[in-house]
């Protein structure tokens, strides 16, 4: 989270969708100045009612951009303000970035400085997670939120220099843990349906996958 709020509060007003935390998430939030919206559901990752709420939660806002992010996601460019005012499209969809890193960070400054590696994901397509609200009426997300059908004025950016950096390989110990504990509260929907399917991977191979993507990362930033 410290990472997650230095990194958008640079340029963005932040809001956390909260369910039911048990961590520091809502305390490290407040105490970096982002505004807390709680929501209370099963304690259970349920693809479907994630899509619903990153289908619906944007509507009536009145920022020129609105980007929807998962807290492991980091919408980047080093001059993103700029970029956005000369961009006179509707939809962005930037390179989505799996970023990987032998140990988890410990800068104090922005996680990008520390984890520059990463591999480009082309399957699922990158995310458009960049809209402006006064042009798109309805995003129309799938699970998983890679895939998106937006209706209004649309015109989607695909060549923008925008990347998504998608913070998740941070060490051999964190994939092992996280996995472990998306895999207890992973919903018999979202496995009857296949989202998420990677949660219910063996150890061995969460490992296996890892150790590849190092060997395939390049330099990102």
């Amino acid at each position: 989270m410290p990472y997650l709020m230095r990194h958008y509060t640079q340029f963005a007003k932040v809001i956390i969708l909260e369910s039911n935390s048990t961590d520091k998430t809502v305390d490290i939030a407040h105490s970096m100045d982002a505004e807390i919206w709680s929501y209370d559901v099963k304690d259970e990752i349920d693809d479907e009612w994630f899509t619903k709420l990153k289908n619906n939660c944007w509507k009536g806002s009145q920022a020129d951009w609105v980007m929807i992010a998962d807290a492991d996601e980091f919408i980047y460019h080093p001059d993103i303000v700029n970029i956005l005012k000369r961009n006179y499209n509707t939809v962005i969809c930037p390179r989505f970035f799996n970023m990987y890193s032998r140990g988890f960070p410990i800068t104090e400054g922005q996680i990008y400085d520390e984890v520059k590696m990463g591999v480009e994901q082309t399957s699922p397509k990158a995310k458009m997670n960049i809209f402006r609200p006064n042009a798109i009426k309805e995003m129309e997300y799938f699970p998983g939120c890679h895939e998106a059908f937006p209706i209004g004025n649309v015109r989607i950016d695909i060549d923008t220099p925008i990347k998504t950096l998608h913070m998740r390989n941070l060490s051999k110990e964190f994939i092992i843990e996280r996995n472990m504990r998306a895999r207890k509260r992973n919903s018999e929907l979202n496995r009857q349906m296949g989202w998420g399917c990677h949660v219910d991977w063996s150890e061995e191979e969460w490992i296996r996958r890892y150790e590849e993507g190092l060997q395939l990362a390049i330099e990102i930033i």
